[in-house]
């Protein structure tokens, strides 16, 4: 007879297991949302870090430029219109090679080995 009863105590209803999953669900949901705006958030971390960056910067400038004495103003002369560019296939080709050199000279000095034939280069960007 013990265990009978105990069996009826554990039994629960409908609108309590209803209860219990809008519980869970809504927690779930909850929580979901936080996550969502907390990556949201994160995106403006970046633009935090660089803009003390930035910030320093210009009070360096500003330092640098109160140290400094006011330089005289240039004379202005009246400018010609410059020369046209005219580009040559071998001006190119000597770019070219000394880019190519300049490349395997760094790659020497970082002890990267330099390949005797096949150096490709895919992109040239300018660096600090």
């Amino acid at each position: 007879m013990a265990m009978l009863a105990a069996a009826e105590e554990a039994v629960t209803t409908m609108p309590e297991a209803l209860v219990n999953t809008l519980l869970g669900m809504g927690t779930v949901f909850v929580v979901l949302i936080l996550i969502s705006f907390i990556i949201y958030l994160l995106g403006f971390v970046p633009d935090l870090l660089n803009g003390s960056k930035k910030q320093k910067a210009s009070v360096q400038l500003a330092e640098n430029k109160k140290q400094s004495a006011p330089a005289p103003k240039p004379v202005s002369k009246p400018v010609s219109a410059p020369a046209p560019a005219v580009s040559n296939p071998a001006d190119d080709t000597q770019v070219v090679a000394v880019i190519t050199a300049a490349i395997m000279a760094a790659m020497e000095q970082e002890g990267t080995p330099v390949p005797a034939d096949g150096l490709v280069i895919r992109s040239i960007k300018k660096r600090f």
